[in-house]
């Protein structure tokens, strides 16, 4: 089949929200996520979702053995599945959000998480780094033009946020939760890949399973061995507990309906630290809100700077000063100040986009 069937496939994938550049980097890293039989699959794979009976004949296939390889594929993360009455249906799994995350969710411990892992981080943050900065350095908008919108954006510790501004239900963290039916916990694929590195999560505290996933997204994570099932008391007590742990809620950038919440540290997250490595809000939106900062109390204490996960704060003149061009607006900083100087202060009234179409094409 060729080299040229990942690239093929990384052309497909690009079809959906979050491009990649289709240099060696890249298809180095699907070469070690795809057998070629599956990237073929996938790189012809109709947008959409679909059926095996409705499959086979797009892509003209015998039943039986597209049946297996589709299950296959499913298992392993690469294809989405929808169960509806006893019937399946199938579509192409995004590389990231996606993907990606798959392939180390589970949080086990082979020689391929390892490997896969290590492949990960020198893709992300090692060869792929690197040509990201070259291309910045001429072209300061060149990720935005591979991903016009961010996939997630950030949510506010709820208890800071300003009481006397009004808040919409998307700036919520208990009313995104409160309005889904279906829920799912999993062990975090992002610290789970630093501890495969040995690169292990400096926050303590953090709830063993801290991701969670809503709706049809919940259900496949569950099906397919990637999440347990949790209620949606237990989602919202996950939540408080990453809170009081200091991690940022970052969840799926569309106002369509909640498909995830991560719940992220700054030294493992994939969202955060692109963010602070490339100085870009493309993968990454901040919340409306902002930290403000009383000079007048504040003793200097330095908890708020521990405490940021982006470095958004800092000492001046033994007062803490805030970057508001940096400063995501998680108001976790706000929850551990002892002299409550930090408050939170709206920025912005930005709604999330409706991306009714995206979602038909990824099947949810």
């Amino acid at each position: 089949m060729g080299e040229d069937v990942y690239f093929q496939l990384g052309v497909r994938l690009n079809e959906y929200m979050v491009k990649m550049p289709l240099v060696e980097p890249f298809l180095k890293v699907l070469r070690e996520i795809y057998s070629e039989e599956d990237a073929l699959l996938g790189s012809q794979f109709p947008m959409g979702s679909h059926t095996l009976p409705e499959l086979t004949k797009l892509l003209k296939r015998d039943e039986k053995p597209l049946g297996i390889q589709l299950e296959k594929m499913a298992d392993q993360g690469l294809l989405f599945t929808v169960k509806e009455k006893e019937v399946t249906r199938y579509s192409l799994t995004p590389f990231v959000p996606g993907v990606v995350e798959f392939q180390l969710m589970r949080a086990q411990d082979t020689p391929r998480d390892r490997r896969m892992a290590a492949a990960f981080e020198e893709f992300m943050f090692g060869e792929m780094a690197d040509l990201l900065r070259t291309v910045i350095a001429t072209d300061k908008d060149a990720i935005k033009k591979l991903i016009p919108t961010a996939p997630a954006r950030t949510i506010t510790v709820e208890k800071e946020l300003p009481i006397k501004s009004n808040i919409y239900p998307f700036e919520k963290a208990s009313e995104l939760i409160s309005q889904e039916t279906s829920f799912s916990a999993a062990k975090c694929y992002c610290r789970h890949h630093a501890h495969l590195i040995n690169h292990d999560c400096k926050v303590k505290g953090v709830p063993e399973y801290s991701c969670l996933m809503f709706g049809k997204v919940a259900d496949y994570c569950v099906d397919r061995g990637f999440a347990k099932r949790v209620t949606k008391e237990e989602s919202l007590a996950i939540a408080k507990a990453c809170e009081e742990a200091g991690l940022v809620h970052n969840v799926n950038n569309f106002i369509n309906g909640t498909v995830f919440m991560c719940n992220c540290c700054g030294c493992c997250c994939g969202f955060l630290r692109p963010y602070k490595e490339f100085k870009t809000d493309a993968m990454l939106n901040s919340s409306n809100f902002l930290v403000k900062i009383d000079s007048k109390e504040c003793t200097g204490c330095e908890t708020c700077v521990d405490r940021c996960p982006v470095d958004a704060i800092s000492m001046k003149d033994d007062v803490a000063t805030v970057d508001s061009a940096v400063c995501l607006g998680c108001g976790n900083c706000v929850s551990v100040c002892p002299t409550e100087c930090l408050t939170m202060i709206r920025r912005s009234e930005n709604k999330p986009p409706v991306v009714q179409n995206a979602l038909k094409m990824m099947g949810i």
